[in-house]
């Protein structure tokens, strides 16, 4: 299975230092274009710090509800959790139209 991170300088370094490639984005049209090459690459798994994955939210909801893969893993960067990342509660209703309680 290949990883593949999009993040900022510090994100990316850290997940080089466990064999992840990745691709270093300082604004919003940076993040659209890696995660495009990244969906034409067939990555199996992308890796985004919750800030960066904000930029691109409508993207990445495409890319959930549209496709197989690449499983869309995100993570808090250095600022700690931003409150950004959709809970599976809401990805699971927006998909399937159900609600569940948790």
């Amino acid at each position: 299975m290949r990883l593949f991170v999009i993040g900022d300088e510090d994100t990316v370094a850290g997940f080089r230092m466990a064999g992840v490639e990745g691709t270093v984005v300082k604004d919003r049209q940076e993040a659209a274009d890696a995660l495009h090459q990244a969906e034409q690459r067939q990555e199996a798994v992308l890796i985004l710090p919750q800030r960066i994955a904000g930029w691109v939210r409508e993207d990445i909801d495409r890319i959930r509800f549209g496709a197989e893969q690449p499983l869309i893993v995100e993570v808090p960067g250095r600022e700690g959790p931003t409150g950004e990342a959709p809970s599976l509660f809401r990805l699971i209703r927006e998909a399937v139209g159900i609600r569940i309680e948790g």
